[in-house]
């Protein structure tokens, strides 16, 4: 596609979930939500606003720019082209031994139908993120540890000129801990989406589809960097690889704790979905080393346990003791009730943190 067709595409597919939205949820509500692209944004930018205070109809708003479609489908493009070309299959044999990885995304479907699907989970789940903010009223829980009257989210990791917070201590963490909060809105709302649509072999598609273009968002905020230690949140997003180690086990622990796919004409069982997410993460940040023509592989670059890095269970006490702490001013002001959608810290992890 060329770049007038793919931005008519995100134009087709965000109205039809808004105008849904408008017609459902926001109806509802008695107020309204929208999208507007931002063609003065000459970079990877995306964005939530409100025009309206938490005791009003809401008033709402999602912003994309023009250069987040085109390089996300351009990323897809080439992602999809290093697939088939195979030249990292050797390390994949080795790595993916167990595992009869995919050597082309194309199954059944034209190199454009692909790209076509992932750019729309990609999209999507883009969009969910920002309604995640909006529907849980998260600039309002922001202001209030800023003392500030932003009336946006900038949700632009790619490209600092987009995002001037510096923030640190309990305001960064707020930024943090709300970040992951949309994170995990849309990871869910995007699943819940698959099994609407898909079943059996298709769906299996869609899945890996879905979770290979969410380690390409990701890794474009991360770039060709090492990781960076961290114990406490500075700034306002949390590092890209903490929020892929957060989203992409998502897909496992959901449907295999809630057994959402028995009814889908699929056979894929919890280990399957492992094996898909490792898949997209290995090979989307293999992908993006060759296309930032580096030839070798920078230390702690690839996903590993959420708490296997230095540093990471004070950042995670940090991160738990945050949400224990907004939680509540969110329950009484977040626009819709649906406990599926919302971060949550299990028991069980609860108790790992306390004995760390």
């Amino acid at each position: 596609m060329n770049d007038t067709e793919i931005v008519e595409l995100v134009s087709d597919v965000f109205c039809k979930i808004i105008g849904d939205l408008n017609d459902g949820l926001y109806k509802d509500l008695e107020g309204d939500i929208s999208f507007r692209w931002h063609d003065n944004k000459r970079y990877f930018y995306a964005d939530a606003a409100t025009a309206s205070g938490i005791d009003e109809p809401p008033k709402h708003y999602i912003g994309l720019s023009y250069d987040a479609a085109i390089l996300l489908y351009r990323d897809i493009e080439h992602y999809y082209q290093y697939i088939e070309y195979g030249a990292d299959n050797e390390k994949f044999d080795i790595i993916f031994k167990d595992f009869e990885y995919p050597k082309s995304l194309s199954v059944g479907s034209s190199k454009e139908h692909s790209c076509k699907n992932m750019f729309t989970s990609g999209i999507t789940w883009i969009l969910y993120h920002e309604l995640g903010h909006l529907i849980q009223e998260h600039l309002y829980i922001r202001n209030l540890y800023i003392s500030s009257n932003n009336a946006e989210i900038i949700d632009c990791a790619a490209n600092d000129s987009g995002n001037n917070e510096t923030l640190s201590g309990k305001a960064s963490a707020v930024y943090h801990v709300t970040e992951m909060a949309a994170d995990f809105y849309a990871t869910t709302s995007c699943l819940s989406a698959l099994l609407r649509h898909f079943e059996g072999n298709e769906l299996e598609v869609e899945i890996r589809n879905f979770t290979s273009v969410l380690a390409l968002l990701i890794y474009r905020f991360h770039g060709i960097n090492s990781y960076v230690p961290t114990e406490l949140p500075e700034g306002s997003h949390p590092k890209p690889l903490i929020r892929l180690e957060q989203t992409m086990p998502l897909v496992f622990e959901i449907y295999s704790k809630y057994d959402l796919l028995n009814e889908k004409k699929t056979s894929l069982n919890r280990l399957d979905l492992i094996r898909i997410t490792s898949w997209s993460s290995f090979t989307v940040g293999l992908f993006w080393l060759r296309k930032n023509n580096l030839s070798g592989i920078p230390e702690d670059y690839f996903l590993s346990g959420s708490r296997q890095r230095p540093g990471m269970t004070e950042y995670h006490r940090v991160m738990l003791d945050t949400w224990d702490e907004v939680k509540p001013i969110i329950d009484r002001v977040k626009r819709i009730d649906d406990p599926f959608q919302e971060l949550k810290f299990s028991d069980a992890y609860r108790k790992i943190l306390q004995r760390a």
